[in-house]
């Protein structure tokens, strides 16, 4: 194979190699800081505004979720009628004495929802108004065990009564 006549002349680029040269490195814009800063306030506020919208959805489900006042004071009396039936199966109080709590604990729980104080008020205007009709029946029934010398009712039965009527009360 031939070679070429360049390279064989002693062409100028087979001659010696210029000397070494430090060459400075390139110098970084300012540009650059500026968008790195900006990307991490960026960053941050899209962190920031994400928290702030969850935390806000997540308190109105809670404060949505959370029980009324009405839910709360039914809660309050189903645990007082339970107190009586506990301190009656522990042998603290009689039947007559537990029916008697129960009348008193039923008459409190409609003044605490309704507002109306009925603390006094008899069978018929407690049956003739709609809103306590329920409770105005449970205290009839509870009446001849409370006020009789002997009664085949049991308060097991009544505080089942009383608690369907608590839980029935809207």
């Amino acid at each position: 194979m031939p070679v070429p006549e360049l390279l064989a002349a002693g062409a100028p680029f087979l001659t010696e190699p210029a000397p070494p040269e430090i060459i400075d490195p390139p110098q970084y814009s300012v540009a650059w800081v500026i968008l790195a800063v900006l990307c991490a306030l960026l960053i941050t506020g899209l962190i920031l505004g994400t928290l702030k919208i969850t935390r806000a959805i997540e308190k109105r489900i809670a404060y949505r979720d959370r029980p009324s006042d009405v839910e709360n004071i039914k809660a309050e009396f189903l645990r007082a009628v339970n107190d009586i039936a506990d301190r009656h199966e522990a042998g603290e109080i009689e039947a007559r004495e537990g029916h008697h709590e129960l009348t008193g604990v039923m008459r409190r729980f409609v003044r605490r929802t309704t507002g109306h104080d009925v603390t006094s008020q008899d069978m018929a205007t407690l049956t003739a108004d709609p809103r306590t009709r329920a409770v105005g029946e449970l205290i009839s029934a509870l009446y001849e065990p409370d006020f009789a010398m002997a009664s085949d009712a049991e308060l097991r039965d009544s505080v089942r009564r009383a608690r369907e009527v608590i839980r029935r009360w809207s």
